[in-house]
C-alpha cells in the first residue's frame, strides 16, 4: 500500500512538472535591435508555421540579430521561436 502512494505521488509530480528542454541561441553580427518576433507551436499542430521567416515576419524584421528557440515540456511539448532584430 505504501509503495502504491508512493507512486502514484511521483506519477503526480512528474505529470505537472514543467521543464525548458532544449534551448539553443543563435547569434549573428547584425545589431539586436527593438523588434521581436515570436511564433510558438505545439505538438498536436501539424500545419504550424514554425520557421525564422514566419518570425521575422510576424516581428516586421529584415536583420535577424538574435534568434532562440525553447522546447518546453508540460504534458504535450510546444516549441517557441524568437527572432530579436532590426
Amino acid at each position: 500500500m505504501k509503495t502504491k502512494k508512493i507512486f502514484i505521488a511521483g506519477a503526480i509530480s512528474l505529470l505537472f512538472a514543467s521543464c525548458t528542454i532544449s534551448h539553443t541561441a543563435i547569434v549573428t553580427n547584425n545589431p539586436v535591435g527593438t523588434k521581436v518576433g515570436t511564433v510558438k507551436a505545439k505538438a498536436t499542430d501539424s500545419k504550424a508555421d514554425y520557421s525564422y521567416s514566419a518570425a521575422m515576419k510576424k516581428g516586421k524584421i529584415s536583420k535577424v540579430g538574435i534568434a532562440e528557440v525553447k522546447i518546453k515540456l508540460f504534458i504535450f511539448p510546444r516549441a517557441i521561436m524568437t527572432v530579436t532584430g532590426e
